[in-house]
């Protein structure tokens, strides 16, 4: 007996469809506890670092190349089994982020990144975006922190940071760095209770990020392009209940601009404290 030709999903109207459609909304995304993914370098990535996929889409006229080495870490790793559906080429537009097709739509149950989950090793290093708003910014540091090495990045009221942009700009690294979210006084206080250093990236700090000492468990705290840090992480709590000042360092600068898009300021620091620590 042939086996049966799969079901191909062709309706706009289909239940499945509209909930893939909605998953672009921001607001129901987070309701639902998803998260959404396009093309499969990043969806190879969601499944091999555990998220938990729900099911994943592709065209019913793509041969899928045998040659692709991300389209079949996903179709021969176990937590696909069973779990790839098929779509018309109209139907994978719709539902492809920005109507740009990239071969593959994948739905994901959103990972829990509470701090309490979060494992470090004995010394670690890592970055804190603090109200980071732009969700590429957000995925291009990710890409950044993964090249480096930095151990984990926490994301202090960071607006919604599996937004498809953060996730497309990553690369899908956003799935491999260790991650937690918080607010900042939650961020804080694990930092404190850790028994991190913690610095801060100011323009206005007197103090080169070459003159740092970078060894121990160390965070380093970037704020928005357009704002800084402000006030925000000028102290965090000690164990003695007293707030603790937080050290700004500064990327020195020759030109008259005086600000870095974050993912290369995040970039500058993360590899500058690599080379000290492994000197």
């Amino acid at each position: 007996m042939s086996e049966s030709a799969p079901v191909v999903l062709r309706s706009p109207a289909n239940p499945t469809v509209r909930h893939l459609i909605r998953l672009r909304e921001n607001r129901y995304r987070r309701k639902a506890d998803r998260v959404i993914v396009d093309g499969w370098r990043e969806t190879a990535q969601a499944v091999e670092s555990g998220m938990d996929l729900c099911g994943f889409y592709t065209s019913e006229s793509d041969p899928l190349n045998p040659d692709d080495s991300a389209i079949q870490r996903v179709l021969n790793h176990p937590a696909a089994a069973q779990k790839q559906n098929w779509v018309s080429d109209g139907i994978l537009e719709k539902i492809s982020f920005g109507q740009s097709n990239r071969g593959v739509v994948a739905e994901f149950v959103r990972p829990d990144w509470n701090l309490d989950r979060l494992a470090l090793p004995p010394q670690p290093l890592v970055l804190v975006l603090d109200r980071i708003e732009k969700p590429g910014n957000v995925g291009a540091v990710f890409r950044c922190a993964d090249a480096a090495g930095i151990d984990a990045v926490l994301l202090s009221d960071c607006h919604d940071p599996l937004n498809p942009n953060a996730i497309r700009n990553s690369l899908g690294a956003i799935f491999r760095v260790p991650t937690a979210v918080g607010s900042e006084s939650q961020v804080a206080q694990f930092l404190s209770a850790k028994g991190f250093r913690v610095l801060a990236a100011r323009v206005e700090s007197s103090t080169p990020l070459w003159s740092t000492r970078w060894n121990g468990p160390v965070a380093v705290v970037l704020g928005s392009e357009a704002d800084g840090l402000g006030e925000r992480w000028k102290t965090i709590p000690s164990a003695d209940g007293k707030p603790d000042p937080v050290p700004g360092i500064r990327i020195p600068m020759a030109g008259k601009i005086d600000s870095l898009n974050i993912s290369v300021s995040a970039a500058v620091i993360a590899y500058e404290a690599i080379r000290q620590r492994q000197s």
